[in-house]
């Protein structure tokens, strides 16, 4: 295969890797006065023989890798600077039936690259859609590593802030619950985090964002849901509360 078309396949299986895993909940991403947020930009990396490299000028730019090693019960994601730096996080080491994904942009607004990858799960059905997102936040010439159980994680779950000009991450949950109607229903129930220098935390200016589970693509925010019931559902698997951060 010539060396211009072995580059075009890279990209595209890039894309179409970025579109296996995650893309199924940008369906239930909430809006913002009625229309999409903006997205943050972000570089989608290439998997090169099982490490994450910018697609131009791989060279000049980190890598991304995740390592396992034989006698391991865990996974390492590695940051590798092309001047010999390296950077670890531990991440759980699951065998999941899809590929990872890797993400570069400035989410801290620094002008240096920071990194995400999405490590999915291992579950079937709405399961598939658990996943782990270890976030490699730069720090002059160090990094800085937060690792989130999310569901869905895409570049649709990265967004900015319209009044604040900042990233902020959109964090699903999966809840039933006894709705106005007398029946019980399925919502993806989205949640605003912001990054404050050492972790996320929750952004006091958003409410969480209730979306009704259909068998189409869904927006808008559910009107069959009162306060109370809300909190009684959220409240009935409050594991979730803790997974914003490890």
């Amino acid at each position: 295969m010539r060396p211009l078309l072995v580059i075009l396949f890279a990209l595209m299986q890039a894309t179409a890797d970025a579109q296996t895993f995650g893309s199924f909940l940008s369906g239930y991403a909430p809006l913002l006065d009625g229309r999409p947020w903006r997205r943050l930009q972000v570089l989608t990396y290439t998997n090169v023989a099982g490490v994450w490299v910018r697609p131009t000028k791989p060279g000049d730019f980190p890598t991304v890798k995740l390592e396992v090693a034989e006698d391991a019960d865990f996974a390492t994601v590695a940051v590798r600077w092309p001047d010999g730096r390296v950077f670890k996080s531990y991440c759980d080491a699951a065998p999941s039936p899809f590929a990872e994904e890797v993400y570069s942009g400035d989410f801290n607004g620094d002008g240096l690259p920071d990194f995400l990858m999405v490590k999915p799960g291992s579950g079937c059905g709405l399961a598939a859609e658990y996943c782990t997102g270890v976030f490699a936040f730069s720090e002059d010439k160090h990094y800085r590593f937060t690792r989130i159980r999310t569901m869905g994680l895409g570049p649709h779950a990265l967004v900015l802030d319209p009044a604040a000009k900042s990233f902020r991450l959109i964090h699903t949950s999966f809840r039933s619950a006894m709705s106005s109607d007398g029946r019980y229903h399925s919502y993806w129930v989205q949640r605003f985090f912001e990054w404050n220098g050492v972790g996320f935390q929750l952004d006091p200016k958003r409410s969480p964002v209730w979306i009704q589970y259909l068998t189409r693509t869904n927006h808008e925010p559910t009107k069959l849901l009162t306060a109370e019931a809300k909190a009684k559902a959220w409240i009935e698997d409050s594991k979730s509360e803790q997974r914003i951060e490890w």
